[in-house]
């Protein structure tokens, strides 16, 4: 419940104007993974644009493939490379608050923790003239401080939808 408080409240001092917001959902990690992932982004100017990504795993540990990671609060950065009126490339730097369990050790004993990534990645934007968003991206994150309990990268991917207001 914390964690949604937090999420409510960070959205909502966020300065949203018009025609330079948007919205997003991750397509790839509903459908998939049964993962929830929803960015708000902030339009810069025409080459620059800085955002905040929330995401949520309900995925049982139990399952083979599934993300580590519980939690993840992601602030980044783009710097948009490419302004053609399709497909815009761009480059990204994010930094992730993560916070996941450890896997059972020999004596099925777990332990929660949180940690801190920085990262790079790339993807692909195209806005519609209606203002609908399609985007895809990719990235990696090396873990800083908790090296001893968490893994050492934590990856950023995914194909999103959403709407530009």
């Amino acid at each position: 419940m914390k964690k949604v408080l937090f999420l409510f409240v960070l959205l909502c001092t966020l300065n949203i104007s018009a025609q330079n917001s948007e919205i997003k959902v991750d397509l790839l990690d509903i459908l998939v993974l049964r993962t929830l992932d929803v960015s708000y982004e902030h339009q810069l100017n025409d080459e620059a644009s800085m955002g905040l990504s929330v995401f949520i795993n309900f995925e049982p540990k139990s399952n083979d493939f599934r993300y580590n990671e519980d939690f993840q609060i992601t602030p980044y950065f783009r710097q948009f490379l490419t302004d053609t009126g399709g497909f815009d490339v761009f480059g990204e730097l994010f930094g992730t608050f993560n916070f996941a369990e450890t896997e059972e050790d020999e004596f099925g004993d777990t332990k929660n923790y949180s940690d801190f990534a920085l990262g790079l990645g790339a993807g692909a934007k195209h806005i519609s003239r209606n203002g609908y968003i399609f985007e895809i991206n990719a990235g990696i994150g090396r873990n800083l401080f908790n090296s001893s309990v968490s893994r050492q990268f934590v990856p950023r991917f995914g194909i999103s939808v959403g709407k530009q207001f």
